[in-house]
């Protein structure tokens, strides 16, 4: 069910998009994170935000 209210809306997506995944584990970390909170490996991608690339 889509979500219509423009705020909770947001607050939706800035908590599924807006994150960092790690290269070596896919664990999910904050956005202030350097290091995995799992592996404790430096190497830390952006989560993707672009809609409709599946192919």
């Amino acid at each position: 069910m889509p979500i219509a209210d423009p705020e909770k809306k947001q607050i939706a997506q800035k908590a599924r998009l807006y994150h960092k995944i790690c290269f070596k584990c896919g664990a999910r970390n904050s956005m202030a994170a350097t290091r995995c909170r799992k592996c404790r490996n430096n190497y830390l991608r952006l989560k993707n935000r672009a809609l409709g690339t599946k192919k």
